[in-house]
This record gives C-alpha cells, structure tokens and sequence, in this order.
C-alpha cells in the first residue's frame, strides 16, 4: 500500500512540473511576441533573421511582390481559385510545399496569404491558444496580444 503512495505522490510531482514547464514556455513567447520576435516558423514573404539572441522577420522582397500580387489580384475580384491558376499558369514561385503534397499554388495557399494578420503589419500570437480544455483566447480578439510590424501589403 505504501508504494501505492509514494507512486501516486511522485506522479502528481511530475505531473505538476510538467504543468509549470508549460506555464514558462507560454510566458516566454508571449514575451518573445509582444517584443515582435518570431514565436513560430517561416512564413512567406518574410525571412527568419537571428538578431542578439533571437530571431526577427524581415521582409524578402522576392516573395513580397508575389504577395503584395495576390492582394491586388483579390481586390481586382479574383477569387482564391483564379488566383491560384494564375500564379500556376506564369510559374510562380510558392510556399514551400508540406510532406506528400504537390508543389504549387492551390486556393488553400491562397486563403492563408489573404488573411494572415502578419501581411497587414500585424504580428498575432495565442490566437489559438487553450486553457481548460476548450479554445478560450480565439473566442475574444481582445486578448489576442498583438504588435507592430513593417506591413507588406500595402493593398489593403
């Protein structure tokens, strides 16, 4: 019965630590993104520049004209499906494909360029952050912490 106990009180420690370890990750990239710091992986039209320990955006320009690009085609009335085509038909380059997938632009690579808050100056972080079991901060715009970035689309 005793070693019943003592195992159940280290795996309530352990259990405890790794909940702690969690809440000092999340306060670190909080932090990282309210200073503007890179929290996540690449995006395209920006690349990742280690700067005094960690890691800024800055613009490529390649990439931002094939952005700035889909912005102007989609105010135009394109929709992601013709913009797609298009970039296909003149060979454009994309974003880096995932695992399995074909290389190229599809409506679902375009979708993401139009409403990524990034494009537009803005840097997002915790938009889908859980606490308790359900996906609380995606609910309330409010608590989404948020800073200011050089914009590349200068479309919108």
């Amino acid at each position: 019965m005793a070693d019943n106990v003592v195992g159940f009180v280290r795996a309530e420690m352990n259990a405890e630590f790794r909940r702690q370890i969690a809440r000092w990750t999340k306060d670190a990239m909080l932090r990282k993104a309210k200073a503007g710091h890179v929290t996540g992986g690449r995006v395209f039209g920006y690349d990742n520049v280690r700067v005094d320990g960690h890691v800024e955006r800055r613009i490529n320009e390649y990439e931002a004209v094939i952005v700035r690009r889909i912005f102007e085609m989609a105010a135009g009335g394109a929709g992601f499906k013709r913009v797609a085509k298009t970039l296909n038909e003149e060979r454009v380059p994309c974003p880096r494909a995932q695992r399995g997938r074909p290389d190229g632009w599809a409506a679902s690579s375009v979708r993401p360029v139009l409403f990524r808050t990034l494009y537009k100056g803005t840097i997002t972080w915790g938009k889908n952050a859980q606490e308790g079991g359900r996906d609380e901060a995606a609910q309330d715009r409010a608590r989404w912490p948020g800073s200011r970035l050089t914009r590349l689309n200068s479309a919108s």
